[in-house]
C-alpha cells in the first residue's frame, strides 16, 4: 500500500509503507539540514572521493581559451583533472612542448582561476583533435 507523503508525513511520528519492499519509512526527529544546492552537495561527495570539487572542474572547462588563449585552446582542450593534475589534450607534438615551456605560468593562471594548489601539474595526451 502506497500513501501519499503529504497525507502521511504531516506529523511527527507519521509513516509510510511501500507495497514493494513492505519497508516502513518515518521522518527523521528534528528540523533535519534542509534543502541544500545541489553544485553545494556535489562539492562536497567530490571531495569524499578525493576528486577536484565539482565548480574546479567546471571553470577549467568553460574558461580554458581564458586561460590559455585562443591561439593554444584551437589546439588543446582539457580532459580531466586527476586529484591536482590536469590532463589536457594536446593534437601536436609541437604543441606538447609549447604547453611544457608554458606549464609555469599556465599553472599560475589556474591557480588563480581555482585559487592555489587546487591544479599542480599537467599531464598532456598527443592526439587528433576530437
Amino acid at each position: 500500500m502506497v500513501r501519499s507523503p503529504s497525507d502521511e508525513f504531516g506529523g511527527c511520528g507519521a509513516t509510510q509503507t511501500t507495497r514493494a519492499s513492505g519497508m516502513v519509512a518515518r521522518p527523521l526527529p528534528g528540523p533535519g539540514p534542509g534543502p541544500q544546492r545541489v553544485g553545494v552537495a556535489l562539492d562536497a561527495v567530490m571531495r569524499g572521493l578525493g576528486a577536484p570539487e565539482a565548480s574546479g572542474v567546471h571553470l577549467v572547462f568553460d574558461r580554458w581559451s581564458t586561460v590559455v588563449g585562443e591561439a593554444l585552446a584551437a589546439h588543446t582542450r582539457p580532459l580531466k583533472i586527476e586529484g591536482k593534475r590536469l590532463v589536457l589534450a594536446v593534437d601536436e607534438p609541437a604543441i606538447a612542448t609549447h604547453v611544457k615551456f608554458l606549464q609555469a605560468e599556465l599553472l599560475e593562471r589556474l591557480s588563480e582561476l581555482l585559487g592555489p594548489d587546487r591544479v599542480t601539474a599537467i599531464d598532456l595526451r598527443v592526439g587528433p583533435k576530437r
